[in-house]
């Protein structure tokens, strides 16, 4: 009930008093990473200076967000789970974290051992085991034996959809709902970055396709948390962004509110395919099904 509490307060001021109070924070610790999937191009600069916090840096852009009244953290990468400092490592700043925010969650490569105390914890998986090895290094099989072994509460598959893999996705949900180990299942469009990636962008066709697809499954009963609300506006891509409900810590500690792509490449919102968003700036906007499945996911 306080995380609730703490998310209807956030709302009642962003909406009432007009204050542009953050929802979630993404929090890019370092860009250094155990992989060189083809789709990310954070990896690619991991060699350049400010691509990996320091203990104080991180800590301190923590602060921050909770100051903005921030109540959701989400670390990302590169491989958040890679990242310490001396004697920090990536568990003493989840628990750092724990102590200042409504909810607290990762995104990892699942390579890595997964019992981490974040609240949440998000597993990429982008296909069947031939198309995510392709995409993702040829970690497969070590990503479903640290799947399988999680003990993580509120274990999460995440799977970004693009040309190579957006067919596959019925036999990937099939096969990863059955594991007693996984909560539910994410589904986002891939966002070219214009890194050397873009050729797995999907057409307009491919992406009502996939996300056509996407509410099958829903409808279908298998456990995908986008909500039926969310998945459409992604199709249509008519919805209203809040981007104000975004803030963006990039390695070097700098701090921005807005877009996720904003100072990370061009903004091209005929491309968003960050269904996150739509349901956050859905829940701002009132929308039940948007509202319900931002519940389940972080509460």
């Amino acid at each position: 009930m306080r995380r609730v509490a703490s998310l209807a307060a956030l709302f009642l001021r962003s909406r009432i008093l007009g204050r542009a109070i953050p929802l979630i924070a993404s929090v890019k610790l370092t860009y250094r990473c155990n992989l060189s999937c083809s789709a990310c191009p954070f990896h690619r600069l991991a060699a350049t200076p400010g691509t990996h916090m320091d203990w104080a840096t991180a800590t301190g852009s923590l602060d921050t967000l909770s100051e903005m009244g921030c109540p959701i953290v989400v670390f990302e990468g590169g491989e958040p789970l890679l990242w310490s400092d001396g004697e920090h490592t990536f568990t003493d700043l989840a628990r750092y974290a724990r102590e200042r925010f409504v909810c607290t969650a990762a995104t990892t490569n699942g390579t890595l051992p997964l019992d981490v105390p974040t609240d949440v914890l998000w597993v990429s998986l982008d296909g069947t085991r031939e198309t995510h090895n392709l995409l993702r290094s040829g970690s497969y099989d070590d990503v479903m034996a640290s799947i399988r072994s999680s003990r993580h509460r509120r274990l999460y598959v995440h799977t970004t959809l693009n040309r190579m893999n957006f067919q596959e996705l019925p036999e990937m949900v099939r096969m990863v709902s059955g594991m007693p180990t996984v909560s539910g299942i994410t589904v986002q469009l891939f966002y070219p970055y214009n890194r050397g990636e873009e050729n797995l962008a999907l057409s307009v066709q491919q992406r009502r396709e996939a996300l056509a697809g996407v509410l099958r499954l829903k409808r279908q009963g298998f456990p995908v948390l986008n909500s039926s609300w969310g998945i459409h506006a992604m199709m249509d891509n008519t919805w209203t962004c809040r981007q104000d409900l975004l803030v963006n810590v990039n390695p070097d500690g700098s701090v921005s509110q807005g877009c996720y792509v904003k100072d990370r490449s061009d903004v091209v919102c005929s491309q968003c395919g960050f269904t996150p968003v739509a349901e956050a700036s859905g829940a701002f906007s009132l929308r039940p099904g948007a509202i319900v499945a931002g519940l389940r996911i972080f509460l």
